[in-house]
């Protein structure tokens, strides 16, 4: 199955950088350490199937899965703007194929938090002019989760808005052009017929406690 998120996107100088996603080679291939090229790698596909099943349910994930693989056939024209991205309304979703994308963030979270701080070449130790100091890598965690967060169902309401046909839970900054998944899938869903309202799952938010 393809996968929308690819290592490519952790090897970019940006917050989602991983260094340990590039392949390091040595001239005696039994002292090598391992990296995590194949670990991040299976990671990606985990995490990516995770959340567009929790978002799409089963149905609509097959048929995502069929317009992977045919993105540009006009049949899955609506896909394809959900995957790449779509302006409409005066309202921007960023697609999930965004360098900074929802499925991006939650695997930057995931990764970070399997492999806490152990890994000193990706980044988590702080510098001293005596010793090097270890850093938890919580807020990381608690950042990428955050912008997981906002761009998959956007604000969680204490009372819902109550509409002719549903309930909705969430609210989107009035403000901010960019919807969130969950406001693109509300808003598009006569182009969805396979998207289920109700199996939407909702995440929980972490802190830096990692509560």
């Amino acid at each position: 199955m393809p996968n929308i998120i690819t290592i490519s996107k952790f090897q970019q100088p940006n917050e989602l950088n991983i260094p340990l996603a590039s392949q390091t080679i040595v001239a005696n291939p039994t002292l090598n350490n391992p990296n995590n090229v194949a670990y991040l790698t299976e990671l990606i596909t985990r995490v990516e199937k995770s959340v567009l099943l929790n978002a799409f349910g089963v149905a609509m994930y097959n048929e995502l899965q069929l317009a992977l693989a045919d993105i540009n056939n006009p049949l899955y024209a609506s896909y394809k703007k959900l995957v790449q991205g779509d302006s409409y309304n005066d309202k921007n979703w960023v697609g999930l194929t965004y360098n900074y994308s929802l499925i991006a963030y939650r695997i930057f979270e995931e990764y970070m938090t399997e492999t806490s701080v152990s890994l000193v070449q990706n980044g988590n130790v702080e510098p001293n002019p005596e010793k090097a100091r270890l850093v938890s890598p919580s807020y990381k965690i608690a950042n990428a989760n955050q912008k997981f967060i906002e761009q998959y169902q956007g604000g969680y309401l204490r009372e819902p808005i109550i509409y002719e046909n549903f309930v909705d839970w969430f609210n989107e900054d009035s403000e901010n052009p960019n919807v969130s998944l969950y406001r693109y899938m509300i808003d598009k869903k006569d182009d969805f017929p396979l998207w289920n309202l109700e199996k939407f799952r909702v995440y929980e938010i972490k802190n830096t406690f990692g509560l």
